[in-house]
């Protein structure tokens, strides 16, 4: 195997790469199991998703012959890229939930021996120290993140990647997680018709009183299936200008 850090870094760029190759639209079944134990709230939410990629632009049907309306994918795009600088919007007592995850620009390296003249070049991470888990193989590989000060240091995040799980054969996440004191994300992948998608994904929040007195935790458990890439939107709000 090559070096845990290297292995992140090529992970990292090919998750890029297959995010920049979205497909230009795609449709979907979601269902979200929320579920709100101190209070008593469980909640199942179908939809139908049909979504135009390049900004995130969806038509959502509740299932099953619920509402319709206009707003971003429910309650992710599953082109969405882990291993990226985004933001969750999350908020216990509203309908939605997990209601939107906001991209941001994904994580890429370059090569610093691509442009350095130097006899010895230092390619370790900067802000992360990587390592293999004991159940890494040559098929998959699992990184571990361990966070380091430059990272954590007057920083407000929620969570920070905790693991990466890398197919070895083209690089992509097969499934990334994040952990904070508060927050618990997690996205599993799989290629579908040589797209690379969120399959499943689960967010788990724990919310605070005043002085940190009392306390909710809440679980939004999505499951994404029947993907379909149709080359033109079953919707023509979603074609656009």
């Amino acid at each position: 195997m090559i070096a845990a850090d290297v292995q992140f870094r090529q992970t990292a760029n090919a998750a890029a790469a297959a995010f920049a190759n979205a497909p230009p639209y795609l449709a979907y079944r979601t269902e979200v199991v929320v579920d709100v134990p101190s209070l008593r709230r469980h909640k199942v939410i179908a939809r139908q998703v049909e979504t135009r990629t390049k900004d995130d632009f969806a038509a959502l049907q509740d299932l099953p012959r619920g509402q319709h309306q206009y707003a971003h994918s429910f309650p992710l795009i599953p082109t969405f890229d882990a291993l990226s600088y985004f933001r969750v919007t999350f908020n216990g007592n509203r309908r939605d939930l997990l209601s939107y995850v906001e991209p941001g620009a994904p994580i890429t390296f370059k090569d610093p021996r691509e442009t350095s003249h130097a006899d010895v070049v230092v390619t370790s991470l900067r802000y992360y120290r990587a390592s293999y888990a004991a159940d890494s193989n040559d098929r998959i590989a699992h990184i571990q993140m361990e966070t380091l000060p430059t990272l954590t240091a007057n920083n407000a995040s929620d969570f920070f990647i905790h693991d990466v799980y890398a197919d070895t054969v083209t690089n992509l996440p097969t499934k990334v997680v994040y952990v904070g004191s508060t927050t618990t994300f997690t996205c599993d992948y799989e290629v579908v018709e040589g797209h690379w998608l969120v399959r499943h994904a689960t967010y788990v929040h724990t919310f605070y009183g005043p002085l940190r007195l009392g306390r909710v935790t809440a679980t939004a458990d999505a499951t994404n299936s029947d993907f379909a890439f149709p080359v033109t939107p079953g919707d023509p709000k979603l074609a656009g200008p």
